[in-house]
């Protein structure tokens, strides 16, 4: 399967998001010590750079006619 960078992205903060939310890996396991709020602020990192590439992008976009 080929994906895009912003699909990556977002496939990696919903994993992130779901782990915070329920406290575990997606393995089951539960996340130790501090690693839930590591997990939230990772995917609001990766969050913000989806926000800031999709915005390069739009500005390398050729002018329209």
């Amino acid at each position: 399967m080929d994906i895009d960078l912003d699909t990556a992205l977002q496939a990696a903060v919903n994993i992130l998001r779901d782990s915070a939310e329920s406290g575990c890996m997606p393995s089951g396991e539960p996340l130790p010590g501090r690693a839930t709020e590591l997990h939230r602020e990772a995917a609001r990192h990766l969050e913000e750079l989806r926000h800031e590439l999709a915005v390069l992008a739009q500005l390398r976009q050729p002018p329209r006619d």
